[in-house]
């Protein structure tokens, strides 16, 4: 049963002939795990704004929120780290180079908990200087450190579990991670539920449940990247040994990756400070609106994974016009899903942010509003997911640091100090900004993507 689940992945990677049905058969899990991880961000949110004193709901709100860039930072290089596991893995086991597909998984396993020991220092020591450059005050300074550091301790698992990803998102296995992912959100509700509501540590009983789910599901990801099982990639611990090659290969190609999710989510903060200056409404609101953005976003970033995937085995195959079909075909469903997702929730956007800002009013509105222009760009950043995937699938990852670089420091972040700072426009202008970076980046990612070489990085003969 094991080497036919294998066979049919294989199948849906590199023989299929209906794309369409093989991209959404292998994207479904991930939109699924994806769709849950935006539900588990939302569960720290959803306790906090309805179980917390009124007194400081909105300080609550703002300290959960406004540190989301802060963990995009810290797990950057790790992300990068992942996205060349992911080329490397998927290209060896397309060019049928099992072995080799192992020893990058262990080279991945390495590197992730060295980073994720790494970050978890630097979280905790230095949050309280990240969150006082932020513009952060008095109570909601408190609750920003509080909850950084509490969460600090979850990198080292997690950074972990983005090795066991890689190594069955490139062999085409999305349903397994999918699984580990509900295991974790199930849990992270009732922890953080129960710590809110039994013991009323607010805040902090948001950021324990989290560390705890993320902590709980670690052994179980680990016995299955150790078990025996031919259907997919295991390791074992005599594999468990430095390789200065394979780590500068992963090194080379996922540098650009890292920096590329670093200046992202550094982009991110700083946006995040200028939103802060407009007060804790606007805050509310701009995070609100981008969560539940999030939730309609997932199945074109599931797809975007998924054609990663299979560029990296067709390429390794060498079968160039088959990937190129992949990427064809995946914006193509990117653009029907997004504009569909727009059209049904459009209609619901009061209700969508009541759930979370109904003690909020005057963020209430503004979350509507700016869910008005995040939800009409769908389309443009489900293609931006797609262009990353090919980008990072191929191993050409300098193309996505060139595109995320561009939408966000040459265009978004200027834009919204330009508006702020010298025309004096409103908090809105800040939702114009970014419908204009999302448009220019569609360009900008056509030209890269034209000139992106779809070439093996690693080849049969490599690594006996």
């Amino acid at each position: 049963m094991y080497h036919s689940r294998s066979a049919s992945r294989r199948k849906h990677l590199l023989e299929s002939k209906n794309l369409y049905l093989s991209i959404l058969v292998l994207s479904l899990p991930i939109f699924l795990s994806n769709l849950m991880k935006a539900l588990n961000s939302f569960i720290d949110m959803y306790f906090v704004s309805n179980l917390v004193p009124e007194d400081i709901v909105s300080e609550s709100i703002t300290a959960i929120s406004i540190t989301f860039p802060i963990f995009a930072i810290s797990q950057a290089f790790a992300y990068g780290v992942m996205a060349a596991g992911i080329a490397l893995i998927s290209q060896a086991l397309g060019a049928g180079r099992k072995d080799m597909a192992t020893k990058i998984t262990a080279q991945l396993l390495l590197l992730t908990a060295v980073l994720g020991v790494v970050m978890n220092a630097v979280l905790y020591f230095a949050s309280p200087t990240i969150v006082s450059w932020m513009g952060a005050k008095g109570k909601e300074r408190e609750l920003m450190i509080q909850y950084v550091q509490i969460r600090s301790f979850e990198m080292v698992p997690l950074f972990i579990y983005f090795a066991f990803h890689a190594s069955r998102q490139a062999s085409g296995d999305t349903v397994t991670p999918f699984i580990v992912n509900m295991i974790m959100i199930l849990f992270n509700i009732f922890m953080t539920w129960f710590l809110i509501t039994r013991y009323d540590l607010g805040v902090a009983g948001a950021a324990y449940g989290t560390l705890a789910a993320n902590v709980i599901i670690a052994p179980i990801f680990m016995v299955m990247l150790f078990w025996k099982n031919p259907s997919h990639i295991y390791l074992r611990a005599k594999d468990i040994v430095y390789d200065s090659e394979l780590v500068g290969k992963i090194f080379r190609l996922s540098w650009p990756v890292g920096v590329s999710q670093a200046f992202t989510s550094l982009g991110f903060l700083i946006l995040n400070s200028v939103v802060l200056s407009y007060g804790n409404a606007t805050v509310n609101a701009f995070q609100v609106g981008n969560k539940i953005n999030s939730l309609v976003l997932n199945p074109a970033m599931g797809i975007g994974a998924v054609t990663a995937t299979f560029v990296g085995q067709n390429v390794g195959a060498g079968n160039e016009n088959r990937a190129r079909e992949a990427v064809r075909k995946a914006m193509v469903l990117v653009i029907i899903i997004s504009v569909i997702g727009c059209l049904l929730l459009m209609p619901f956007r009061k209700e969508l942010a009541k759930l979370f800002l109904n003690r909020v009013p005057e963020a209430l509105e503004l979350s509507v509003e700016y869910m008005f222009f995040v939800f009409t760009s769908l389309p443009l950043m489900g293609i931006y997911q797609v262009y990353m995937g090919a980008y990072q699938g191929s191993g050409e990852t300098h193309f996505s640091l060139i595109l995320a670089t561009f939408r966000l420091w040459l265009l978004r972040i200027p834009l919204v100090l330009f508006f702020k700072n010298v025309l004096h426009l409103p908090a809105s202008s800040i939702w114009y900004a970014m419908a204009v970076s999302n448009f220019a980046a569609l360009y900008l990612g056509i030209i890269l993507y034209r000139l992106c070489r779809f070439r093996p990085k690693i080849h049969k003969e490599q690594i006996a």
